[in-house]
């Protein structure tokens, strides 16, 4: 049985779900955000949940486990009380989640997606580790002083929501960096050099280009995701040359990751490192009906050989 932690939402569970159907692969799908909708008990002697069909998992069958997005971050009704009162449930939701995926890697259950990873590899660590594969645009990360005068891209260290209100966000953006307040913790970056945005989606050992067809100078942002499900939101395939495949999965192995999608800018003779993400969205790349994507994530998830084994360590030459 395949356990599936993931949210009520998430577009790429429910096509996982729809393929392990069609080949007969036993799945069990907990959308924490629904946790009110399932029953959940857990003891020395194992732990079993009921979802809102009726349908029960036990411990004792899962023989994989792959950490989707079991995010709380859109639940779609609040039923449990005050703000204070949704924080400490949240943190306890969250806590005993986690909890049941290292109880899958201690059993060598854990699949594919390590649910530490954004934090083990953060923003620094990607790009140290990429300069010695990669074109890396030099950064900068500070408070406490006025900036020096120039156009750079301005970063965040944690693509959370700001504040109370979760439709608030600071998207990649250009800006003046003298005109930055010295009493927030900025991440700046010179802008990188290339035509058009690519993403590579990168699973145990496969890499799966893509680029926007639209350059940037024809978008006119700076981050494509300000664009998601707008008519110029458009990807198409990337051929990757060899090295390039070959770069990327040295970098991979080197941050001991199984699992990211990774973006870069596409120049005409190189690709210049943006970030990767350990537990990116892909679902809007795939072949509808085909599923090329999906099924490559499911035959990891079901593959031994993407077990996550214990806390991976980055190593960096510098």
């Amino acid at each position: 049985m395949l356990l599936l932690l993931t949210n009520s939402i998430d577009g790429t569970a429910d096509v996982l779900v729809h393929l392990c159907a069609e080949s007969r692969q036993p799945v069990f799908r907990f959308n924490i955000d629904l946790w009110l909708d399932y029953r959940f008990a857990w003891t020395p002697s194992g732990f079993a949940i009921r979802d809102p069909s009726e349908r029960t998992v036990n411990s004792e069958d899962v023989s994989a486990c792959l950490w989707r997005r079991p995010s709380l971050q859109d639940t779609p009704e609040w039923r449990g009380g005050t703000a204070e009162d949704r924080a400490a449930t949240e943190a306890e939701l969250h806590a005993i989640v986690r909890e049941i995926a290292e109880w899958a890697r201690a059993r060598r259950r854990l699949r594919l997606i390590e649910p530490s990873a954004p934090r083990r590899v953060g923003r620094l660590a990607q790009m140290r580790v990429a300069s010695e594969f990669f074109v890396v645009p030099d950064w900068s990360v500070g408070w406490g002083f006025r900036w020096p005068a120039g156009k750079r891209m301005v970063k965040r260290f944690v693509p959370e929501p700001l504040g109370l209100r979760r439709d608030r966000y600071i998207f990649v953006r250009a800006v003046d960096t003298e005109r930055l307040s010295p009493d927030f913790p900025w991440l700046i970056q010179d802008i990188g050099e290339g035509v058009r945005d690519a993403t590579v989606l990168y699973v145990n050992g496969r890499c799966f280009g893509f680029e926007m067809r639209m350059t940037r100078a024809e978008l006119g942002v700076e981050d494509w995701r300000t664009l998601t499900d707008s008519d110029r939101d458009q990807w198409r395939p990337r051929a990757l040359a060899a090295n390039d495949q070959e770069r990327i999965t040295a970098y991979m192995k080197r941050l001991g990751l199984r699992f990211g999608r990774l973006d870069f800018l596409a120049g005409e003779q190189q690709l210049t490192f943006l970030e990767v993400n350990p537990n990116g969205q892909f679902g809007w790349l795939d072949d509808p009906g085909e599923w090329p994507l999906h099924r490559a994530v499911l035959d990891a998830a079901l593959d031994p050989a993407s077990t996550i084994k214990g806390d991976e360590t980055v190593s960096e030459a510098t």
